[in-house]
């Protein structure tokens, strides 16, 4: 007997393959870096999907210091899109003095680190960081696929996933990130160009082993990866409240997303939510809580 998950999960890609349709009407943004905080820039690309509705997907450059520069994650496998994130990169890092010094991935879902291998090559000292439970997926030791979720629609979803990730990062640029949370500056014995208190990682697994959220500090921002979705305020599963989905497609442990979910809405300092597919601006850190205990 299919239970109301089931359910909830034909009902879903059912709902998504119809409104599919009339999402691709919709022109689609030029894709750039724009400022939307202090420090913060955002570049927020519209993907076409061919099953699914259109999905944004979004890619961040974080200040840390004048002149330096933090990539969040690398966009799709698109090569509209990896044209876009490196177009964006070079508008953005437009002076001498700009430099690239890290690459932070917060998971290694292809829609997430598609660009990372163009990256890596456009800019030779780069470094990579990932969280050491997400590190297997990243180097294409092992494919998410091969996980054992706790709900039909990832045992079902999964088998549309790659075998492996085909982005190789050299372990020379490879750091990890290591525990529930800390300070990205820990991952380098000395960076004068990263002060503490920049940002730091959360471990928010459940979407995948070690997915990892960031906290910008100085403007109280959340990048939180795929642990909250807001698709589109037209997404027939849509919420008011700016966070579309109870939980994100492709999440092999719903539970755990569930945990990570909360342990985001108590984050301390927390003003706003940004979800790395976000039609909208971002979720008030009010507006998160009551997602979170409704």
């Amino acid at each position: 007997m299919v239970g109301f998950q089931g359910v909830a999960s034909v009902l879903l890609i059912a709902g998504a393959v119809l409104f599919a349709q009339w999402q691709r009407q919709n022109p689609i943004p030029p894709a750039k870096f724009v400022e939307i905080r202090p420090g913060l820039h955002r570049l927020n690309y519209v993907l076409n999907l061919r099953v699914f509705a259109p999905a944004h997907v979004a890619v961040w450059l974080v200040e840390s210091s004048p002149n330096s520069w933090i990539l969040v994650d690398a966009g799709t496998p698109s090569l509209k899109h990896q044209r876009a994130i490196l177009k964006g990169l070079q508008a953005t890092l437009s002076s001498a003095e700009d430099t690239l010094r890290l690459v932070l991935v917060t998971h290694a879902h292809s829609d997430h680190t598609g660009a990372l291998g163009q990256v890596v090559d456009a800019y030779p000292n780069v470094k990579v960081a990932c969280h050491e439970r997400e590190e297997v997926f990243l180097s294409g030791g092992k494919s998410y696929a091969d996980l054992p979720g706790d709900n039909l629609q990832f045992n079902i979803l999964k088998r549309l996933m790659p075998g492996s990730n085909s982005t190789m990062v050299p372990s020379s640029r490879l750091l990890l990130l290591k525990g529930q949370s800390g300070d990205v500056s820990d991952v380098f014995t000395y960076a004068n160009w990263l002060p503490k208190g920049v940002l730091e990682y959360h471990a928010v697994p459940g979407h995948t082993p070690g997915q990892v959220a960031f906290f910008h500090k100085p403007t109280g921002s959340v990048i939180a990866a795929d642990t909250f979705v807001h698709m589109s305020k037209w997404w027939p599963f849509s919420s008011t409240r700016d966070i579309g989905l109870g939980y994100p497609i492709f999440s092999a442990n719903i539970e755990m997303v569930k945990g990570s979910q909360q342990n985001l809405a108590v984050l301390p300092g927390t003003k706003t939510i940004f979800p790395s597919h976000d039609a909208g601006n971002g979720a008030s850190a009010k507006a998160v809580k009551e997602f979170v205990m409704a």
